[in-house]
């Protein structure tokens, strides 16, 4: 049996447009001019800039960030993202500082990772840094984390939604500390990991406008 990877058909990555249509969603024209609507979830009466939200923001750290990726398709839908334990924090994919400090989550350990900002995407529908042109991924601040069993429940709320194939670009990949020179990518495989990269330069080098961060 052949070890290759097979690929599956990807259309040419080309940038979509977005437009704001509410709270809670954003329209996407795609490639072929059609509409994609990306909904997440903000509970009701909760304001978009919530005084919690501008804490976390204003708390972020400039020298680590953290990647949630998942195979849940309702993960924008529920705010929650499950990872399996063995796919957490382990070591390899988070640094060694962090892998000791943090990998435990005791309480001290994931209030270090509450001040991490956070990146939580779908896993890329392709091999080899690609994916679909209406993926999207969304940087959010971790509200909280809980042990069940073999599995880790993490409880994000969601900032900004953005294209996910900025990340695959190689210009760009190296700013958010990732590999695209491989079949299987960061991208491709669910997990949680933690990178020594400037969040907030990756999305500037990326032309990613408008995210908040801290002052």
């Amino acid at each position: 049996m052949s070890n290759e990877l097979i690929n599956p058909q990807a259309r040419p990555l080309a940038a979509p447009s977005v437009g704001q249509t509410g709270k809670n969603n954003v329209n996407v024209t795609n490639q072929d001019g059609g509409i994609v609507n990306i909904n997440y979830n903000i509970h009701p009466g909760e304001p978009t800039d919530s005084a919690e939200k501008m804490i976390a923001i204003q708390q972020f750290s400039r020298e680590y960030y953290q990647l949630l990726v998942t195979n849940e398709e309702d993960v924008f839908e529920t705010n929650v993202i499950t990872i399996t334990a063995n796919r957490a924090l382990t070591e390899g994919i988070v640094p060694p500082e962090i892998y000791e400090r943090c990998s435990t989550l005791s309480e001290a350990g994931v209030e270090e990772l509450k001040t991490f900002p956070a990146v939580i995407c779908r896993e890329n529908t392709a091999y080899n840094g690609l994916t679909d042109a209406n993926q999207w991924a969304m940087y959010c601040y971790i509200k909280r984390v809980k042990k069940e069993g073999k599995f880790i429940k993490v409880g994000f709320k969601p900032i900004a939604p953005f294209p996910q194939t900025k990340m695959c670009m190689k210009k760009n990949a190296i700013y958010f500390d990732l590999n695209m020179d491989c079949a299987l990518t960061d991208l491709n495989c669910s997990a949680w990991s933690v990178h020594k990269a400037n969040l907030f330069e990756a999305f500037d080098e990326a032309g990613i406008i408008n995210m908040p961060r801290p002052y």
